[in-house]
């Protein structure tokens, strides 16, 4: 029987929710304190003040607090924008004028008409799905995104229109509402970072979730609001409260040994061989080293063989460090063309179950794989280092 838990603690000053599957780590989210904002918020803002040369334009969220939105308004314009981005290093929050709200079948957004279904959808189904959506999305000037679960569930197709236009519904009442709220109110609050990643776990065969902090316990036990109703977490996995004196959670599981391993510049292979993990501002390289590894076999079929067990470790690591933007891979170089088709494949099998968006590009001419996967909030390094 598979041993699928997630363990949420205190690290450093962080709160820390780790998945472990078979004593395996298979994702880490970080939060902080509860009074910040989420991704998602809708928020009245102040346009500040534009800048010319890029169409752009600086937004109050708060008294003293400065976002930057990629559009141009008139100063002193109150109108409702999304938090989409956290500030990063240097850079301010980024803000929307397009209204998302994010379900568990559908995310949807207002002012353009789409329909994108999930790529993870077989296509005879896809084209099917997308068919349910063309008519609602043209008559409520709604874009949607349609998620795998729609798919996967008997009833999803029911269960994402009904969220599609409890959407478009709150999307109304959240214009409605700023017309006659001022400027900092807060105009629609998404569910909780950690609802959201424990109901997204909880699809992936997630069963316990333990912790050994009393008020996260409460909030884990309270009923969230959501596109598709009310949901209470006990209802989807065992919640469990670790009141231990003798051993602490942390030690219990060795969070510390596990999150320094995924802070770690060099990870080692079963193998023998490792990869380094090197991030900058502009893209993250990642080098495969054969080192110590087995040699008994050919050449070529030693190199190969270290590729690709390399290449399951980086999708894995990538997920772990929440790495985003640009991957940069220098693969052990080999001789056939035939190994870098199976390369080739084996990456695409790799990165596709990821629940960030990421894409295999191709190999450069000097053999270098490339990837790109998109950012989502701050990377683990950044989130626990501060950089």
């Amino acid at each position: 029987m598979t041993d699928n838990k997630a363990v949420f603690t205190l690290y450093e000053d962080k709160y820390v929710l780790i998945h472990i599957e078979n004593d395996q780590m298979k994702h880490i989210y970080v939060y902080n304190s509860s009074d910040e904002i989420e991704p998602g918020t809708v928020i009245n803002c102040r346009i500040d003040r534009g800048i010319d040369n890029i169409d752009s334009c600086f937004v109050q969220y708060g008294p003293k607090s400065t976002g930057f939105l990629n559009k141009k308004y008139k100063n002193g314009t109150v109108i409702p924008l999304v938090y989409k981005k956290e500030a990063i290093n240097n850079k301010k929050p980024m803000f929307s004028d397009s209204i998302t709200l994010e379900g568990e079948y559908v995310v949807v957004t207002d002012k353009r008409s789409y329909v994108k279904v999930s790529s993870k959808i077989p296509e005879p189904a896809k084209k099917d799905i997308a068919g349910s959506f063309y008519d609602l999305c043209a008559n409520n000037n709604a874009g949607v995104i349609v998620r795998t679960r729609t798919y996967t569930e008997e009833d999803g197709i029911t269960k994402a229109i009904e969220e599609f236009n409890n959407a478009v519904n709150m999307i109304g009442r959240i214009i409605e509402s700023s017309q006659h709220l001022p400027q900092y109110s807060v105009l629609y609050r998404p569910v909780p970072a950690f609802v959201s990643d424990i109901l997204y776990l909880s699809q992936r065969g997630l069963k316990e979730v333990i912790t050994d902090i009393p008020q996260i316990m409460d909030q884990l036990n309270e009923d969230h609001d959501t596109l598709t109703g009310r949901v209470n977490l006990s209802d989807r996995v065992e919640l469990r409260f670790y009141d231990d004196k003798l051993v602490s959670l942390g030690k219990l599981y060795s969070i510390d040994a596990k999150i320094s391993s995924c802070l770690a510049r060099k990870v080692y292979l079963k193998s023998g061989a490792y990869i380094t993990i090197d991030t900058t501002e502009a893209f993250t390289a990642i080098d495969v080293n054969t080192a110590s590894s087995d040699r008994s076999a050919t050449r070529d079929e030693t190199f190969l063989a270290v590729n690709l067990e390399a290449c399951s470790e980086i999708a894995k690591q990538l997920v772990l460090r929440n790495i985003g933007g640009m991957v940069i891979i220098d693969f052990i170089n080999m001789e056939s063309e035939e190994d870098y088709n199976i390369l080739t494949e084996h990456i695409k099998n790799a990165i596709k179950f990821d629940r960030i968006k990421c894409r295999f590009v191709d190999f450069t001419g000097l053999k270098l794989c490339e990837l790109t996967r998109s950012r989502q909030g701050k990377s683990l390094y950044q989130n626990l280092r501060g950089r």
